[in-house]
């Protein structure tokens, strides 16, 4: 064990022995960052064209597939476990990507000579780091960033890590601080299944949320309770603490990368309008909403001091951005545009909304059936506008257009319409001879969960996974079947929802896995997995 800079102490191996799990994280991508500064007023850099540093970036399971997607955009990341940092140059080197590099370093070894960044990441590090290197990092976004640079840092809080950091403290209590890093996690989940029959169940509000956190630290991962929990550093703060820091490092609050979050759809309305009423500005606002809410986490953004953002939607809010949504329409087919009949859009296991404005309804349509790529405002005005033609007022244009623009607003603020800088590299139909991310092809090699060109992460069922580690492209529809129907002929493969045995008859199970191969194909589209 070595001290750490603030006398706690520290295994430097830990992240060897058990690798902190390395995924993409969308909330920090740059078309986030750069898409909810836009909305705020400001100019941030173009991430087409962009420098990105994003400080502990383990095995570049965020940093990488960004820079697939980014190929003219430049990427560094920098970690301090040797493992991790083999591990990423190794993806890298695969896939043969020559606008990312992973440095094996302290984050305190970054200074003037790594040269100035657009954006910077740092998820899942400054809770669990010193004090020395908490400012560090704030250091870094502030004098390393560009003038118009955004940060994103997330960070644990109280209220809400109340009640998780005594499951902690209990857990580190009994844990051999000096044990390997996989006893330790042994020990921890021990002493967990015995405080799942100890805690009372008898209502009492405290035991409620004691046995709630027990139970979902029972249900994560190793790396997640080593690192998350065993971990000697761990500080969650208010968010006010957080913001105070920053100020002083010469930063401002921007947003938080997860919208919604900053947003009371979901408290009563009276509730929201005693909160803004109490509030005498965003700062304050922000943290009253933690307290109301028990918020245990932020993703929050940061720009520079001399930075003037707008805190308030308006109608400039969507200019040059993209307008994206996986809404459907339902029920599913043509939408009917007259005036009065409502149009009801999902998306699937989440938001949805209606309108009868034929305007409306022709655009968030065609929004659907752009997806996964967007519109701009004015080609999607204009095409709402020709679809929808018969059934529009004598209204002029402009009035047409503020309608549109009001009803857009109101459908990203519910979540049924994101707004994006960028437009992915993906395609949204199926092309003769398919190709797929190569990224999320090596993925798919070796998990179920891949990363898309939205940078989301996508959970593929066995059949889908296989099929993605086909797309290279070569192949056309036919040799695509012939390969998956071997492969289920062989048992190698299963069909989805598919009572074995499958069709005995080599035409039967060929047609079979004929329709399960043009389903998956589409779905991958959806998913933003094909690329051209």
């Amino acid at each position: 064990m070595t001290p750490t800079l603030d006398g706690a102490t520290h295994d430097p191996s830990g992240y060897d022995a058990i690798p902190y799990h390395s995924q993409a994280f969308v909330q920090s991508h740059p078309d986030r960052l750069a898409s909810i500064a836009r909305i705020f007023g400001l100019t941030p850099p173009d991430i087409a064209r962009c420098r990105v540093l994003e400080l502990g970036c383990a095995a570049g399971g965020n940093l990488i597939p960004m820079a697939y997607a980014l190929p003219d955009s430049e990427f560094v990341g920098v970690d301090l476990s040797a493992a991790q940092v083999e591990s990423g140059r190794s993806k890298i080197a695969r896939l043969g990507l020559k606008n990312v590099r992973i440095e094996h370093a302290s984050i305190l070894d970054i200074d003037e000579t790594w040269g100035n960044f657009d954006y910077l990441i740092c998820h899942g590090v400054f809770s669990w780091v010193p004090p020395a290197v908490q400012n560090k990092i704030l250091q870094i976004a502030a004098r390393q960033l560009g003038e118009h640079g955004i940060a994103y840092i997330s960070y644990n809080t109280y209220p809400g890590w109340n009640v998780r950091g005594a499951v902690r403290h209990m857990l580190g209590y009994h844990a051999q601080s000096d044990a390997h890093p996989a006893e330790r996690v042994a020990q921890a989940r021990r002493l967990l299944d015995q405080l799942a029959t100890a805690v009372p169940r008898d209502g009492d509000a405290y035991a409620s949320l004691f046995g709630g956190e027990v139970e979902r630290l029972r249900a994560s991962a190793d790396w997640y309770l080593y690192h998350e929990v065993l971990e000697p550093n761990n500080a969650p703060m208010y968010f006010h603490q957080f913001i105070e820091r920053a100020q002083k490092a010469g930063l401002q609050y921007l947003a938080e990368a997860e919208f919604s979050d900053m947003l009371t759809l979901r408290l009563p309305q009276q509730v929201a309008q005693a909160l803004h009423e109490m509030s005498g500005d965003i700062l304050q606002y922000e943290q009253n909403l933690d307290f109301l809410r028990n918020r245990h986490f932020r993703q929050t953004l940061l720009c520079k001091a001399g930075a003037r953002p707008r805190h308030a939607l308006s109608p400039d809010s969507l200019e040059g951005l993209y307008l994206a949504s996986a809404a459907q329409a339902e029920p599913a087919g043509a939408v009917d545009l007259r005036p009065g009949v409502a149009a009801n859009f999902h998306i699937k296991g989440g938001t949805q909304g209606a309108t009868d404005d034929p305007l409306t309804k022709a655009a968030l349509n065609l929004v659907a059936q752009r997806w996964p790529l967007g519109w701009k405002i004015d080609e999607l005005f204009d095409a709402a506008r020709e679809q929808a033609a018969p059934w529009l007022s004598d209204s002029d244009d402009a009035t047409l257009r503020e309608t549109l623009i009001h009803d857009l607003l109101q459908c990203f603020l519910s979540g049924l319409i994101e707004l994006h800088s960028w437009q992915p590299p993906c395609v949204s139909q199926v092309s003769a001879r398919p190709a797929a991310s190569a990224w999320a092809m090596a993925e798919a090699a070796e998990q179920s969960l891949v990363t898309n060109l939205r940078h989301h992460v996508i959970n593929l069922m066995p059949f889908s996974q296989t099929l993605l580690t086909l797309l290279d492209g070569r192949r056309d529809h036919g040799e695509l079947l012939d390969e998956l129907t071997a492969r289920v002929s062989s048992g190698e493969l299963a069909l989805p929802q598919t009572e074995p045995p499958a069709p005995a008859d080599p035409a039967a199970l060929r047609a079979l896995v004929g329709a399960w191969l043009d389903d998956s194909l589409a779905r991958l589209a959806r998913y933003a997995l094909l690329t051209a």
